[in-house]
C-alpha cells in the first residue's frame, strides 16, 4: 500500500513533470473563467446563474489555485534553500552540507553538490597534508645544506692546520644544530688515564656528566670505545638498566654514541641526541652524523701528523741552529752518556740583552739580521761534539759534552766577549750598532741528574746574571 501511494505521490517524479502539473493546474483557472462567461453571457440558456453554482466554481477554482501556488512554492523554495546553501558554499564553507529531501532533478542537484563538495574537501586536505610534507621535506633539505656546509668548513680547517680543539669545538657545533639544537659532546681517548675525555660539549647546561672523564670499558659510552660498536637509543630500543643509566647521566631520552676509529683502534667517541617522545632515529640522519664522525678521524690523524712532524724538526728555520725540542733531547741524552762514562757534561744559555728595545727602534727585520749574525758567531766557536740551538726568540744554548762548568765558564766569557764586539749594522747611529749578551751555566750532575734541573739551573743563572749587570 506504502509503494503504491508513493508511486501516486508528486515526490518522485521529475521537475518537468511537476512544473507541466502546476501550468496545467494554473491554465484551469482561465479557462474555467472562459466556460462561465460564455455559459452565462454568449448561451445563456446553457449557464447556471444560481448561487450554489456559482460558489461551487469559486470553490474549485479556489483549490486548483492554491494547489498550484503550493507547487510553485515548493519548487521555488528548494531552488532558493539550494542556491543558499550553494552560495556559503562557494564562500569558503567547505563543511556545509546541503540536506536533500527531494527525489527530482533538485534534489539530485544537491547531492551533486554534496558529493562535489567532498571532493572539494578531500582535495583540500589532501593540499594540505602534501603541503606539510613539502614543508618537512624543505627542512631536511635545509639540515642537509647546512650540514654540507659545516662539512666544507670543518674541511677547510682541517686543511689550514688548525688546532684541534677548534675544529673539534666547530664539529660539535656543526653535529648539534643538525636537528633543532640538540646536545653533544666529543670525547678523546687518553692512554695516560684509560679514559674518554670531553674536548668540546654543547647545550650540556645543567648536565655534569658530560664534563667528566669515562672510563674506558665502563657504562655503555666505555663499552662503544672498547668495543668499537655504534649504539642507537630510540623508542624502538629495548631499555635496560645500563641504557636508563645513560639515560638519567646525560639527561636524554634518546640517544647516538659513535665510535672516532683511527687504524682501527678507538680514538674517541661523537654522542648525541634529544629529549623527543616517541622519536625514532632516521637512517639518513645517521649516515650524515658518521660523516662529521670521519671529519673528526681526519682531524685527530692531521693533529697527529702536525705533532710528529714537529717533534721530527731539528732546525731553526731563522738561524740555522738547532730548535729548542732537539737541544733538549740532545742534552738528555748526553747526561745519560756522562752517567755512563762518569765525565760531565755542561750546559749554557745565552741571551740578548736588551733584544726587544732593539727591534721596537730598528724593527722586526733588523732584529731577524741581528740574530742571524749572532747564531753565525756562535756556531763558529764551537768544536764538531758541541751542539748550539736557538732556545726561544731572543736565547740561545749550548751543550757540552766532556766540558766542565769551569771550561764552560771560558767559553761563556769567550763568547760574550765576541758578541759584545761583533758590528750588527754598521750603519745604525752609535749605540745600535752593537748589541751584548748575559750567560747562564750548569754542569752535570753537580746541578741536576736531567735536562730539565740543568736547564731550570742554567736559567735561574741567568737570571742572576742580569740582575747583576
Amino acid at each position: 500500500m506504502g509503494k503504491f501511494f508513493k508511486q501516486m505521490s508528486l515526490v518522485p517524479k521529475p521537475l518537468r513533470y511537476k512544473l507541466t502539473i502546476v501550468f496545467s493546474l494554473m491554465s484551469i483557472i482561465p479557462l474555467l473563467i472562459c466556460v462561465y462567461l460564455a455559459t452565462n453571457f454568449i448561451f445563456p440558456k446553457y449557464g447556471y446563474t444560481d448561487i450554489g453554482s456559482i460558489s461551487l466554481v469559486i470553490f474549485i477554482t479556489i483549490i486548483i489555485t492554491g494547489l498550484g501556488l503550493y507547487l510553485a512554492r515548493e519548487m521555488i523554495e528548494s531552488i532558493v534553500r539550494m542556491a543558499l546553501d550553494a552560495k556559503k558554499i562557494a564562500g569558503g564553507d567547505f563543511e556545509h552540507y546541503i540536506k536533500v529531501t527531494r527525489e527530482d532533478e533538485i534534489g539530485e542537484l544537491g547531492k551533486s553538490i554534496n558529493t562535489m563538495t567532498q571532493r572539494i574537501r578531500d582535495n583540500i586536505t589532501e593540499l594540505k597534508d602534501y603541503g606539510e610534507k613539502t614543508k618537512e621535506i624543505n627542512i631536511e633539505i635545509n639540515k642537509k645544506v647546512m650540514a654540507l656546509s659545516g662539512l666544507l668548513q670543518i674541511g677547510s680547517l682541517i686543511s689550514t692546520g688548525e688546532e684541534l680543539q677548534n675544529i673539534m669545538d666547530m664539529l660539535v657545533d656543526k653535529v648539534a644544530h643538525v636537528e633543532d639544537s640538540n646536545p653533544a659532546v666529543i670525547m678523546i681517548v687518553n692512554e695516560e688515564t684509560n679514559t674518554l675525555d670531553p674536548v668540546s660539549l654543547l647545550n650540556f647546561k645543567f648536565t655534569e656528566v658530560a664534563k667528566r672523564p669515562v672510563r674506558l670499558g665502563h657504562g655503555l659510552v666505555g663499552e662503544a670505545a672498547v668495543e668499537i660498536k655504534d649504539i642507537i637509543i630510540d623508542k624502538n630500543t629495548k631499555i635496560t638498566p645500563e641504557i636508563e643509566e645513560l639515560q638519567k647521566n646525560y639527561e636524554l631520552k634518546n640517544v647516538i654514541i659513535l665510535p672516532v676509529v683511527l687504524h682501527e683502534k678507538c680514538k674517541g667517541i661523537l654522542l648525541t641526541g634529544n629529549r623527543k617522545d616517541n622519536h625514532t632515529f632516521k637512517k639518513d640522519g645517521i649516515e650524515l652524523l658518521k660523516v662529521f664522525v670521519k671529519q673528526a678521524t681526519i682531524a685527530l690523524e692531521n693533529d697527529a701528523l702536525i705533532k710528529k712532524v714537529v717533534e721530527l724538526e731539528v732546525m731553526d728555520e731563522l738561524t740555522g741552529l738547532y730548535n729548542e725540542s732537539y737541544i733538549k733531547t740532545r742534552l738528555e741524552e748526553e747526561i745519560k752518556r756522562s752517567i755512563i762514562y762518569q765525565r760531565p757534561c755542561s750546559f749554557i744559555i745565552y741571551k740578548i740583552k736588551d733584544f726587544e728595545t732593539y727591534c721596537s727602534q730598528r724593527g722586526r727585520m733588523a732584529g731577524e739580521s741581528a740574530l742571524k749574525k749572532i747564531s753565525k758567531l756562535i756556531a763558529e766557536n764551537l768544536t764538531p761534539v758541541d751542539k748550539a740551538a736557538r732556545f726561544a726568540d731572543d736565547e740561545f744554548a749550548i751543550v757540552l759534552p766532556e766540558r766542565n762548568k769551569r771550561e764552560a765558564g771560558t767559553i761563556t766569557e769567550e763568547v760574550k766577549k765576541k758578541i759584545s764586539e761583533l758590528v750588527i749594522d754598521p750603519k745604525a747611529r752609535p749605540g745600535l750598532q752593537k748589541l751584548s749578551a748575559c750567560g747562564g751555566i750548569s754542569e752535570n750532575p753537580i746541578d741536576g741528574a736531567s735536562a730539565a734541573e740543568l736547564i731550570m739551573k742554567a736559567q735561574h743563572r741567568l737570571q742572576e746574571a742580569i740582575k747583576k749587570d
